[in-house]
């Protein structure tokens, strides 16, 4: 296996931009997607109130809440929309793709029997996507500066026959740079002041599945309590064509392709308590551990170049497919969940539910697995993690949701708004995000069918590279529209049931 410290190296290169979308401490702690259409339309605010199979993955209380058997499956579609701003110039993408929610069981055993005041153990088994990945964005713009440069920078002090193989290798052999006094310059009238015509497309698939086992129990019908012990499968895929072309310089064109993709297990406990106050209120609070993932990276590039090299058109090919891909196990771990709620109910009228949770992206922490913990390796690690802390903080996301009953029909509001997990501010980029959404359902006695929608709105900043001499910055908004339907089957009502 290759050094782990130049994967390690060339992952980070890529990835240090605040606003990078591929920054893994950020990308996989986080579980936005919503897992059934109830949920969706209610904004997640569910917290306090239980009673569906979405509280699995946010309070595992709200499954010691039900008092019959269910049965349900959720499918959707997402539908995405990006604008991009690179020196005012605006590129427009769209994506769409189905999505899965969930599918799950719910098992109420009422204690008929029992001599003390537990009422029911209640048993949960969920298969929930809790992360969508699915990304689609282009930027393209003349400015000053090249690509070039940056793969000369990232080579400095390594001899050529020990260039990292996956970028400036690629760059040297492809006459776009050469060695000059222990470091490399780039050729082809490529300096800080040329202009050239840039050009990249991202585009990045996958998501996060969780197989949630769930046990709760009512206690004399006032307090609920459940822990979700949670299995995640996680894949990500990420794909970038980086493009270059001059029309007055020796240097002509550039394509650099990279592959990246992340596959994963990871396993968490979720613990959760209800508390009804009175008939009308509600209380809940839940803590999620870290998840402990245990991740295997690879990742590939290809290089075509186009130059003038002494007064000879050089055009070379390294294809992606040519070349073996580099392949990396490592360890992450996820922040803590923390999260409040509050539950009004009006009885046979329907209820407003407040949620209110707390995570701090810089407590996610890589680790090496034991064979690779080299002091170098170790070294550059830790600096990786000092990295997370200095470059996240705290997050705090606030949902609030309601559902008004008209006999067998629900109407569904709902609203949730996160804060900047970014320690660093950007003029112009908030970073926050904001989801607006609403649905519908109809409810019968043995059956019921739920529509949600949900409209993400987000900005956020990209770099393509560093460079010393020359920042690309890229603004972005993106706009989500992601609609959902769950059909299910309600079993065995209880005759307490009110």
């Amino acid at each position: 296996m290759k050094s782990i410290f130049i994967l390690l190296a060339l992952f980070f290169m890529h990835t240090q931009s605040k606003a990078q979308i591929t920054s893994d401490a950020l990308l996989f702690s986080e579980n936005h997607q919503t897992v059934t259409a109830r949920s969706m339309a209610l904004g997640n605010a569910l917290g306090a109130l239980g009673g569906d199979m979405s509280t699995a993955n946010l309070n595992p209380a709200g499954i010691a809440i039900y008092r019959r058997m269910e049965l349900g499956i959720s499918l959707g579609g997402l539908f995405d929309n990006t604008k991009t701003d690179f020196l005012s110039n605006q590129t427009k993408d769209r994506l769409s793709q189905m999505t899965f929610g969930n599918i799950g069981l719910v098992i109420a055993s009422p204690l008929r029997r029992s001599r003390t005041k537990w009422k029911a153990v209640n048993v949960g088994l969920t298969f929930n996507r809790i992360a969508n990945y699915a990304r689609n964005f282009t930027y393209q713009g003349a400015s000053t500066g090249s690509r070039i440069q940056s793969f000369a920078e990232n080579s400095a002090g390594i001899s050529s026959e020990n260039l990292d193989p996956y970028e400036g290798w690629l760059a040297y052999n492809a006459y776009l740079m050469d060695s000059v006094s222990g470091g490399y310059t780039p050729n082809g009238g490529v300096s800080d002041s040329s202009y050239t015509n840039k050009y990249e497309n991202i585009r990045r698939t996958g998501g996060v599945n969780e197989l949630g086992f769930t046990v709760g129990g009512n206690y004399d019908n006032k307090l609920y309590i459940a822990a979700t012990l949670g299995v995640d499968f996680m894949e990500m895929n990420e794909d970038h064509l980086y493009q270059e072309t001059s029309d007055s310089l020796d240097f002509i064109a550039l394509d650099f392709t990279e592959n990246r993709n992340v596959k994963g297990t990871g396993i968490n406990l979720k613990i959760g308590m209800i508390y009804r106050i009175n008939k009308l209120v509600r209380i809940g609070l839940a803590v999620h551990t870290p998840t402990a993932y245990r991740l295997v990276d690879s990742y590939n590039s290809g290089l075509y170049g186009e130059i003038i090299y002494d007064s000879l058109l050089q055009a070379t090919n390294y294809a992606m497919e040519d070349a073996d891909p580099l392949v990396l196990q490592h360890d992450l771990v996820t922040p803590w969940v923390f999260m409040g709620s509050v539950g009004i109910v009006i009885p046979k009228r329907g209820f407003i539910g407040l949620d209110v949770e707390y995570s701090d992206y810089s407590w996610a922490s890589f680790a090496l697995l034991e064979n690779e913990r080299t002091v170098a390796n170790n070294k550059f690690i830790n600096d990786l993690n000092d990295r997370v802390v200095a470059g996240y903080k705290g997050v705090l996301k606030a949902r609030i949701g309601a559902e008004m009953a008209f006999g067998l029909a629900r109407l569904r509001l709902g609203y949730q708004f996160q804060t900047s997990p970014y320690e660093e501010s950007i003029a112009g980029v908030t970073d926050m995000r904001h989801d607006i959404s609403a649905g519908l359902g109809l409810r019968w006695k043995h059956f019921y069918l739920d529509f949600g929608y949900s409209h993400t709105l987000k900005d956020f900043e990209y770099s393509p590279y560093t460079s010393s001499s020359t920042i690309q910055r890229v603004t972005g908004a993106s706009q989500t529209g992601h609609a959902m339907l769950s059909i299910g089957a309600l079993i065995f009502r209880d005759k307490d049931e009110s």
